[in-house]
């Protein structure tokens, strides 16, 4: 195959500028070269495509039907190199680009669709593709850079992680429907000593568990957790009346049915949600915490 004719993006721009102003001494002029430099760049993308693209006139240049016909295109691959350079200068600065954002089951119903909501306003070339994990599967999903950023309830992380805090979130109380203490306006977290918590195994959501936990023994006791409990039977077993369980609040609207949650009276206990990253504060991910820190200060969030 026979290579194709070689030129630059400048000599398409001058053309262009020359074929807009119908003169080299103004195309000159509104490019801030010589007008020999126009004569010499016209001449050179001519020779390259072997055809002569302007004619001068005693008043002025005009345009040949080759001329015409390339220059729609011309301008069709100035204005596409044009938004390339748009595009990766945004991208350099985190304002375009793909964010891969994992996610927690805590900030399903609240925290993470006013976040991408708030993402897709600000900048919205930034495509997020977001997907629900375990919390104890995100250091292992950063660090083999399978996601660039993650958003779970606050726990210890391997080194070389970072991470900020994004959103407070109280916690209430969730229990059937029918224990007697559902008709409480508040509860005291002592009084729950005895019962018996529901709460997701820490090998599937270890921030959460540790904030159950440590809430409990700074209320002065150690919770008794349900063995059995798994990711699946815990609103179950709350619906059938088999224990109690700390749940974060925005979870209110999407409980299943028979489970009320009930407000824990002071002191009471909070849920921190952390954004998690592994790389170094790339610009998309940098550009994605501001977004994040507005939101959490219009919100109220911390």
């Amino acid at each position: 195959m026979l290579p194709g004719p070689v030129f630059e993006l400048r000599q398409l721009r001058t053309f262009a500028a020359v074929a807009q102003r119908r003169s080299f001494t103004r195309a000159a002029d509104d490019l801030h070269i010589a007008q020999q430099a126009v004569s010499q760049q016209i001449k050179a993308l001519e020779r390259s495509l072997g055809v002569t693209l302007l004619r001068r006139t005693p008043r002025r240049v005009e345009l040949t039907a080759e001329g015409t016909v390339f220059l729609a295109d011309c301008r069709r691959v100035l204005a596409a190199a044009d938004r390339a350079v748009r595009r990766v200068q945004a991208a350099a600065r985190g304002e375009a680009g793909t964010l891969r954002l994992a996610y927690t089951l805590t900030t399903v119903w609240e925290t993470i669709p006013r976040l991408l909501a708030r993402l897709s306003q600000v900048y919205p070339q930034v495509k997020v593709e977001a997907r629900e994990v375990f919390g104890a599967d995100i250091p292992e999903l950063l660090t083999t850079e399978r996601y660039d950023l993650a958003l779970a309830p606050k726990t210890s992380c391997p080194a070389g992680f970072h991470s900020r805090a994004v959103r407070r979130e109280p916690l209430r109380v969730a229990l059937s429907e029918t224990d007697p203490l559902a008709r409480s306006k508040r509860i005291q977290l002592a009084s729950l000593a005895d019962r018996l918590f529901e709460v997701w195994p820490r090998d599937m959501a270890p921030g959460f568990y540790d904030t159950v936990v440590g809430a409990c023994r700074i209320a002065g006791f150690e919770p008794e957790l349900d063995e059995q409990a798994t990711g699946n039977t815990v609103w179950g077993n709350l619906a059938r009346g088999r224990g109690v369980a700390l749940i974060n609040a925005s979870l209110a609207e999407q409980l299943p049915r028979g489970i009320t949650l009930v407000e824990l009276a002071q002191p009471a206990a909070t849920l921190t949600y952390d954004a998690v990253w592994h790389q170094g504060e790339l610009p998309l991910i940098q550009r994605s915490l501001e977004v994040a820190a507005e939101l959490a200060k219009e919100a109220g969030w911390l």
